[in-house]
């Protein structure tokens, strides 16, 4: 499975839950934690997920998250 994949797929499977992109990379066990943010970036330009200023679910920190609309 490609990583776009992977991370709809995490983001699916939790929604409607909000994540940053370095715990979307933790949580994947990615080699680049910069593959999570291009990825989280084109994902946020679609109607099926909503990338914005929020909390993550996870890390508690003020950021920018995404979650699947």
């Amino acid at each position: 499975m490609i990583v776009a994949e992977q991370i709809n797929l995490y983001l699916t499977r939790h929604s409607p839950n909000t994540f940053c992109d370095g715990c979307i990379a933790r949580e994947l066990s990615l080699m680049k934690p910069q593959q999570a943010q291009q990825i989280t970036s084109a994902l946020g330009t679609t109607r099926d997920f909503v990338r914005e200023a929020g909390v993550c679910e996870i890390c508690g920190r003020g950021k920018k998250v995404i979650r699947r609309s």
